[in-house]
């Protein structure tokens, strides 16, 4: 695997239903609304396309057009990705458990953005450390936004 090609496989526990987890999930232009500190913001480019503008830990941004290819209601959004980093396939999987939602991100970025890619042989540890902190913001913060929105 090239320095600069990524897998994460991210699980989140929702504490709610599977329909309002897909729901929120399915309408990434609003990921800036409660993704708050990552998700930076989103422009709405056509029917199922964005640009984004995120963020980790660490000092620099990503740039970036999500197209959503597929949606299976309630278990699955596929997505790809071009930018900063681009994707070919990458999926939200949705699973039912008791009262929440298992939610598993399915991701796997090559990483484009020139300062990324030059220090992904050395620094790769750092780079995914920072994905899994925007990630553990991701779960928190979906939790807080549904509790306030339902």
């Amino acid at each position: 695997m090239p320095a600069n090609q990524y897998h994460f496989e991210d699980h989140w526990s929702v504490p709610f239903p599977i329909d309002d987890v897909f729901a929120v999930l399915a309408e990434p232009e609003k990921f800036p609304v409660w993704w708050q500190g990552v998700y930076l913001s989103t422009t709405t480019i056509g029917e199922n396309r964005i640009d984004a503008v995120a963020r980790g830990w660490l000092p620099y941004k990503l740039r970036f057009r999500i197209e959503t290819i597929r949606r299976e209601k309630p278990t699955l959004i596929e997505f790809k990705a071009n930018g900063d980093f681009r994707t070919d396939s990458s999926r939200w999987i949705l699973t039912p458990v008791g009262l929440g939602t298992h939610v598993t991100l399915d991701w796997n970025p090559i990483v484009e953005k020139p300062v990324i890619r030059l220090f992904s042989p050395v620094l790769k540890p750092l780079f995914e450390w920072n994905h899994h902190w925007t990630m553990r913001r991701g779960e928190r913060q979906i939790a807080e936004y549904m509790r306030h929105r339902l």
